[in-house]
């Protein structure tokens, strides 16, 4: 161990003591803390005088107590240290220095960090090798393309595994992956797929129509899978060869393509098990290390599309921190400005509740109530942004506002069967504003009072954003406690299930009609896990009628017309869409933003700093992976 390194260790058991304050101690006591015998003790503390951190004067004999002075405060010495290691490229050290320095501290030197993320071209030995360093303060919990709700994840499964089709954006069209191509027969009811030949998984074996079958046999088999109502049409699948697979449906499915292009499609090798930490594809990127500080996508010279350019990506887990982005976008480029690549994303922020606990929010009046109070334009007029847009759909374009003034029984959709009917629903007066509306809406439902909790996701937008909600609540007598969570927890451990109402957020991909389907119908979604079971078979059995609709256009609709249902039962309530904002250096050409707002990296590359003698040379790069 460094004696820096050992100075840290102690100065981190005397935090309460000031820098120049006497400390009686004994050589023994101060073993004890760095773990080592008195004689090492010594002869660490002769060092650390050497370096002028300490004064020291030793008393001999029982009983007796020596003199110990800090002279250095403990950041200095943390800093110099975190330098050296950042600067010989120990960054995992780096890391592991940052994770046992109190918070403040840790804010302080985290902001060094900034210059090693972004792309890094090293000369070595081999060659040139090309780095990208991501980074990120939550973890991943699964890798497996059947449970993940998570776009971070998802951007780590697009590049380890391929997809029978993949969804050009562009063209809005399927087209060939490890599928050369495909054919409907029997009006939908029967889809054939031929393989392409010698695509090989990560770990040696060639892909053959076996691992297809395996692929959705897996999800199919497991009732608590949640991806198994978006597979829900497949009765039976067959190999007629090695290259061919045939999907017999038990009703037409004309979008069943465009589901094959869904993440949750990813084909899986039959022989080895999943490890949801650890997954093999046929992807681009192999996954080589991951643990609770890195996660390493090392290149796959063998991907049958072409190599890809990046030779390596790593995802670091930085200590935990709402300033984590902040401080690595923060003067992230200070010699030049950055090429930025602005992003509309697809979906947007929207509340919810929590039907599968009982409480107001099964009273549609209560929902009503709340929908007024959450008015999109007046919360974005109070807190939007140049990022943010008032949202009355989480369907980008569609601008049209839902008239919510005026008689909210006028032009229903669908009225629910009176078994499940949620609240005998009143038409709202004609009143002067949302705030009138919410009140007198509120005055009619079965709410009594209480304090209802409000989970909200984590970040400071969204937080602000349910401040100024519980304030408008307040000053109708509505009680609000606000709840920040993790949707990490919430989607795999349940998170919010003592919650009334939910704040959040649905990222769509580049195939809106796939992504509103998968909101519906993965029971994953932070949506479909506040769901109750009548709803869920609701919005499973709308969806199972769209799919068999030939027609894209008529799918789309009918789309529309679900999510207009939605809104107008008030459990579905958008608030703003937003865009993102991603920046690098010139250097990196092609940077895309594909789907979920996250760069493809198939298509990344690097033109070398013309002259660059360094043999380690970086190109800054900020992709918000959360």
């Amino acid at each position: 161990m460094d004696v820096s390194e050992h100075y840290i260790q102690l100065r981190l058991n005397f935090l309460h003591v000031h820098e120049e304050q006497e400390i009686h101690t004994t050589v023994g006591e101060l073993a004890h803390h760095l773990c080592c015998t008195m004689r090492n003790m010594n002869l660490i503390m002769n060092k650390f005088m050497d370096n002028g951190w300490v004064r020291w004067n030793p008393q001999r004999g029982r009983g007796k107590t020596s003199l110990l002075v800090f002279c250095v405060p403990l950041l200095e010495v943390a800093r110099e240290r975190f330098e050296h290691l950042l600067n010989t490229n120990r960054m995992e050290d780096a890391y592991e220095l940052t994770s046992i320095l109190p918070f403040t501290m840790r804010e302080q030197l985290m902001r060094e960090l900034q210059n090693q993320f972004g792309l890094r071209s090293n000369e070595g030995v081999r060659g040139r090798v090309d780095t990208l360093r991501i980074p990120q303060n939550t973890p991943f919990k699964t890798l497996d393309p059947t449970q993940t709700a998570m776009w971070g994840e998802v951007f780590i499964i697009a590049e380890v595994f391929d997809r029978l089709v993949r969804y050009n954006a562009e063209h809005q069209v399927c087209e060939p992956s490890l599928a050369v191509a495909w054919e409907s027969h029997l009006e939908g009811r029967e889809w054939t797929f031929y393989l392409h030949k010698g695509i090989p998984f990560h770990h040696g074996r060639v892909l053959d129509s076996e691992d297809v079958k395996f692929t959705f046999d897996r999800i199919l088999s497991d009732n608590s899978n949640p991806c198994r109502p978006l597979f829900g049409s497949i009765e039976r699948i067959v190999t007629l060869d090695e290259l061919t697979v045939r999907f017999v449906l038990n009703k037409p499915n004309f979008m069943f393509p465009d589901l094959m292009s869904s993440m949750s499609a990813s084909i899986l090798p039959r022989d080895v098990e999943m490890n949801p930490l650890h997954p093999i594809g046929t992807g681009p990127y192999r996954l080589t290390r991951h643990d609770s500080k890195l996660l390493v996508l090392e290149v796959f010279p063998s991907y049958f599309r072409g190599r890809a350019y990046i030779d390596r990506v790593e995802v670091w887990q930085l200590p935990h921190s709402g300033r984590v982005e902040s401080v690595i976008k923060h003067n992230l480029f200070p010699d030049a400005e950055p090429r930025a690549v602005q992003h509309e994303m697809q979906g947007g922020m929207y509340m919810t509740f929590n039907m599968q606990k009982e409480g107001p929010q099964h009273d549609v009046n209560f929902r009503r109530a709340v929908q007024q109070l959450l008015n999109a334009d007046e919360l974005s007029e109070a807190l939007g942004n140049s990022n943010t847009q008032a949202a009355f759909s989480l369907i980008r374009g569609r601008a049209q506002k839902q008239h919510l003034t005026e008689n909210l029984d006028q032009g229903e959709l669908w009225k629910p069967q009176s078994e499940h009917s949620e609240g005998s629903a009143e038409p709202a007066p004609s009143v002067e504003s949302s705030l009138a509306r919410a009140a007198a809406l509120l005055r009619r439902s079965s709410y009594q009072g209480q304090t209802l909790s409000l989970w909200v996701e984590e970040g400071e937008k969204m937080e602000e954003d349910m401040i100024w909600f519980a304030e408008r609540c307040t000053q109708i007598g509505l009680h609000i406690t606000i709840i920040p969570g993790d949707p990490v927890h919430a989607v795999y451990q349940d998170g919010f299930r003592g919650c009334d109402l939910i704040y959040t957020g649905e990222v769509f991909d580049q195939h809106v009609m796939l992504s509103l389907v998968t909101m519906y119908t993965f029971q994953n979604t932070l949506f479909l896990i506040a769901m109750n079971d009548f709803w869920r078979h609701e919005l499973e059995q709308e969806c199972g009628r769209i799919v068999m609709i030939r027609e894209p256009a008529e799918r789309l609709n009918r789309l529309i017309q679900l999510e207009d249902r939605l809104i107008h039962e008030a459990l579905l309530l958008p608030t703003y869409s937003f865009r993102e904002e991603h920046a690098h250096h010139a250097s990196l050409r092609n940077y895309c933003v594909a789907g979920h707002s996250l760069p493809d990296l198939r298509q990344l590359w690097v033109k070398r700093i013309p002259g660059a003698e360094e043999e380690d040379t970086s190109y800054p790069v900020y992709i918000p992976l959360w």
